[in-house]
């Protein structure tokens, strides 16, 4: 309807009390005299008044170019003037529904999603029973690393390479000694949509994708079976000595989705695996191998929300080869089942977990079982990595959290640099630790870590110690940090997980564990924040794990004081476990920081934060950022 007109505005006044009954509405009305004229007061009409007889003036509608907005202080904000503003607005907008990326496999079977056009996707990831079985240590580790990309709209290439070099998982009884199992592939696939979009509910998608592959097969030495010892057993034949062999694979697939709603899609995938039927025909005697293998996928994928995909998948080996053999070495033909979930940080990393039976990590491998046990389940853990996605927006740390976001020592804060920082940090200590580690931010979320060294005078020593932080050994780490929450209103914490990867590189050991933890960061004050950080370190001889806590506060500009403690729930690597460290850190400048500590712990980084030492260190770590 339309708006009187300001000069008719009337002037309300407050009823008179009126003797009627409380429960009469108060009826107000303007004089007749005054209809037109400049506006009256408005005068209470006693409700045993008649109104007038004159029918009301009808309502009419506005026309739309008639209508006045009505007014408001707050104004647009002004448009992009040049390229960096609209950087800088895009960057401030949180990634929605399309901008995170369809899985590309359901755990070993292949979907139908490509990776968009001109982009990318590197990804790694790691399969290992829960135990170490007759490999001892972390078990039979398989690692995968892999690059798609976006060829065309309608074409992906994929090149990878995968590595396993353990014994076999089970004992083989007809066997002298466990013969060690080496599995490499080099390789190469390519992904093209045939039909269909794939965009809505109850639309479909076919793809075609062929792989060839260069299969190495090992068995007798290799990891930690030497192969300069006599008589070394193969799985092949009785030659006594090993077998080693190239052999070039291959895999075609037809994979057929259906969207049938905004978060289901299922998946149909039938295919075929080009594998040798025997091995070692040269080396002492042709023995069985897996051959030629046709085989029916299915699977699903049910998305929740943005961020969190939930899958499962089943490969059905139908022959005429076998895809599995047991401790008899007996080959049959077994399912490869998965089930797992995705969270993807943002658009540009996604952290999947997932049980499965699959060892192989290739399209030609994908359908083969763990080696010897092939029914043993198993956890697959997969980092992907998107560089050309849209990130988080950033945190805009202020100065104390920037520092904050360097870390603590033994106990890790939840803050991570921001993206396209690069971090470098060298530590030593008076019991001849040294260790230097990297870091870069491919993500305001998200930093990749490196790290080697070697652990030295813990005390006391034990088999564990011994074969994880030996004296003067060689250890490698590589993982990544996530910030997966950030403080609101309602909980004012900062929370991130961090997983690493590595071994002792001795030869006495080549054993290696998986070390994850968590962190959580509270800001109490512009001064001092808290930090709790649960942490454990899987491997097959047992998992240590324990809780950090620790503060930070703030001394004047450039110093800052941290305590720390682990309280350790397990004693692998001794009774004392638990440790406690207290550090002074001073902030030289924006990027260069020097703490000095006192500890107890055997060291500031990974398994060395789950063992107590019980001889004091005193140490120092210099830190650059850039």
């Amino acid at each position: 309807m339309a708006l009187p007109h300001p000069s008719l505005a009337l002037d309300w006044q407050p009823a008179q009390p009126q003797p009627a009954s409380p429960a009469s509405p108060q009826l107000w009305a303007v004089p007749a005299a005054t209809v037109g004229a400049q506006p009256p007061g408005w005068e209470p009409v006693s409700p045993s008044d008649t109104l007038p007889s004159a029918s009301p003036l009808p309502w009419q509608p506005v026309p739309t170019a008639e209508v006045i907005p009505p007014p408001t202080d707050i104004e647009p904000p002004p448009s992009p003037r040049n390229l960096a503003e609209v950087q800088e607005l895009l960057s401030s907008q949180m990634p929605g529904w399309d901008d995170y990326l369809p899985l590309l496999r359901l755990g070993q079977l292949p979907t139908t999603a490509l990776v968009p056009e001109a982009m990318g996707q590197l990804s790694f990831q790691q399969v290992s029973p829960g135990d170490g079985g007759e490999a001892g240590g972390s078990g039979n580790q398989n690692y995968g690393f892999r690059a798609d990309y976006g060829l065309t709209p309608a074409l992906m290439a994929s090149a990878y390479y995968t590595y396993a070099d353990d014994p076999l998982f089970a004992p083989i009884p007809s066997r002298p000694s466990q013969p060690a199992n080496l599995w490499t592939v080099y390789g190469g696939s390519l992904r093209a949509r045939l039909a269909g979009q794939g965009e809505g509910a109850g639309s479909w998608v076919l793809v075609a994708e062929g792989a060839l592959e260069l299969f190495t097969v090992g068995s007798g030495c290799g990891g930690t079976v030497s192969c300069d010892d006599a008589g070394t057993p193969n799985i092949f034949n009785d030659s006594g000595q090993a077998v080693f062999t190239r052999n070039w694979v291959g895999a075609l697939s037809l994979p057929l989705s259906w969207q049938t709603n905004r978060n289901l899609q299922l998946s149909f995938v039938p295919a075929v695996s080009f594998l040798p039927g025997s091995q070692g025909a040269d080396q002492g005697g042709g023995g069985e191998f897996y051959g030629t293998n046709i085989n029916l996928g299915v699977g699903a994928s049910y998305r929740i929300g943005n961020q969190v995909q939930l899958f499962g998948s089943a490969m059905l080996p139908l022959g005429p080869g076998n895809n599995a053999f047991d401790g008899n070495l007996v080959y049959s033909q077994v399912p490869v089942l998965s089930v797992g979930a995705n969270i993807a940080v943002n658009p540009r990393i996604g952290l999947e977990a997932s049980i499965t039976n699959g060892f192989g990590l290739s399209p030609a491998t994908a359908i083969l079982a763990l080696p010897s046990a092939p029914s043993e389940p198993m956890l697959s853990a997969r980092f992907a990595w998107n560089p050309g996605a849209p990130d988080s927006p950033s945190p805009r740390y202020t100065p104390r959290q920037a520092s904050l976001a360097l870390g603590g020592l033994s106990v890790n804060t939840a803050l991570t640099p921001a993206d396209g920082t690069t971090q470098v940090w060298l530590n030593g200590d008076s019991r001849g630790n040294l260790f230097a580690g990297a870091g870069y931010s491919v993500s305001n979320d998200f930093q990749f870590q490196l790290a080697a060294g070697v652990f030295n005078g813990i005390e006391p020593r034990n088999s564990f110690v011994n074969t994880y932080a030996g004296n003067g050994d060689l250890n490698l780490r590589f993982g990544g940090k996530a910030m997966v929450f950030r403080p609101s209103k309602k909980l004012p914490l900062w929370a991130a997980g961090r997983i690493s990867l590595g071994r002792n590189e001795d030869e006495s050991s080549k054993q290696g564990y998986l070390f994850f933890e968590t962190m959580n960061t509270w800001e109490a004050s512009p001064t001092l924040a808290f930090h709790l950080n649960p942490k454990l370190a899987l491997n097959g001889d047992g998992t240590s794990w324990g809780v950090g806590l620790a503060a930070n506060l703030q001394l004047g500009r450039r110093f800052q004081l941290i305590p720390e403690i682990n309280l350790v729930a397990t004693d692998l690597g001794g009774e004392n476990g638990s440790n406690g460290s207290l550090a002074l850190r001073w902030l030289a400048s924006a990027s260069t920081t020097l703490d000095v500590y006192v500890s107890n712990a055997a060291g500031i980084y990974d398994l060395g934060q789950l063992l107590g030492n019980e001889q004091v260190r005193v140490g120092a770590r210099l830190a650059f950022s850039f």
